[in-house]
């Protein structure tokens, strides 16, 4: 995995070179293994945030976004942004597309679930269109814990909710339907508020997935 070396000091440096994981190695070598075994003891950490976004739609130039959430990883604090009833009545996306990139920017890795195939090309297409600067190629990394469901479990289905149900992890206590898809569409500040709460649920399910999935996969260095 690369090592974000910019980013480091040389005291981080350092402590990853005279410190070593699991395999007797140093972190410096095994750097997958820094991220995954997160030791207290480090002067550095992967700041990881955990992405969602709601839609009316699912490919970026016929729909419009309703709200994202993110939630870090270390604090727990949820960060979210909604649109308003005017701009879903345009579908006018474009504050919402740049107030998702800022955030995203802030963090050195992204979770998602099916992220990779939606959430996260979603948000580039968007801010291209609306020429906003997303991040580029190794920027920052990206960890979609749908592939890690799927090659790791053997469930009947590799969905969020699927994998939440099977381990007791709450998930999905409003779901997403027709009905209130169109009524978002349409700027109802009832609906709104109801799938911004449901994107909430979500981020919440898929860091308790995270954590679950975690010791049995390995991270990774896909870019963004």
């Amino acid at each position: 995995m690369k090592i974000p070396i910019r980013r480091l000091l040389k005291r981080d440096v350092v402590w990853l070179a005279e410190n070593s994981c699991r395999h007797q190695h140093s972190y410096l070598e095994h750097y997958s293994c820094f991220i995954s075994e997160s030791p207290d003891t480090s002067p550095l950490k992967e700041k990881i945030g955990v992405f969602d976004l709601e839609s009316t739609g699912l490919v970026a130039n016929w729909s419009h976004m309703l709200c994202w959430c993110m939630k870090d990883r270390e604090t727990g604090e949820i960060t979210h942004d909604l649109i308003t009833t005017k701009e879903a009545r345009d579908k006018s996306d474009k504050r919402l597309i740049k107030s998702a990139v800022n955030e995203i920017k802030k963090y050195d890795r992204i979770i998602g679930w099916y992220s990779s195939r939606f959430d996260i090309p979603y948000v580039r297409s968007k801010a291209i269109y609306h020429k906003i600067e997303f991040p580029a190629y190794r920027d920052l990394y990206h960890t979609d814990l749908y592939y890690a469901c799927r090659s790791k479990m053997r469930l009947h289905s590799n969905r969020l909710q699927s994998f939440c149900e099977y381990l007791g992890i709450p998930a999905k206590g409003h779901r997403m339907t027709p009905e209130l898809n169109m009524a978002c569409g349409r700027g109802d500040k009832e609906a709104l508020e109801v799938v911004l709460l449901h994107c909430r649920e979500d981020v919440d399910s898929t860091l308790a997935a995270f954590e679950v999935l975690l010791k049995h996969m390995l991270i990774g260095k896909q870019s963004i």
